[in-house]
């Protein structure tokens, strides 16, 4: 799932996100399929969640 950093737009109601409220100007982390462009700002492009593997040495 990818991720992306926004900010609350001015003039936007305060934003509740996973339990959390948001006020005006602040910034947060969230799944990209939750960005609503009237309410948030987009403040970098969307991060792919990536995963770690554990790789075995042999020797």
């Amino acid at each position: 799932m990818a991720t992306i950093k926004v900010k609350v737009k001015d003039g936007a109601f305060p934003i509740r996100y996973k339990g959390e409220r948001f006020l005006v100007g602040d910034e947060l982390t969230i799944d990209e399929k939750h960005f609503n462009e009237s309410t948030m700002e987009q403040l970098e492009e969307p991060k792919k969640a990536t995963r770690t593997t554990k790789t075995s040495e042999s020797g």
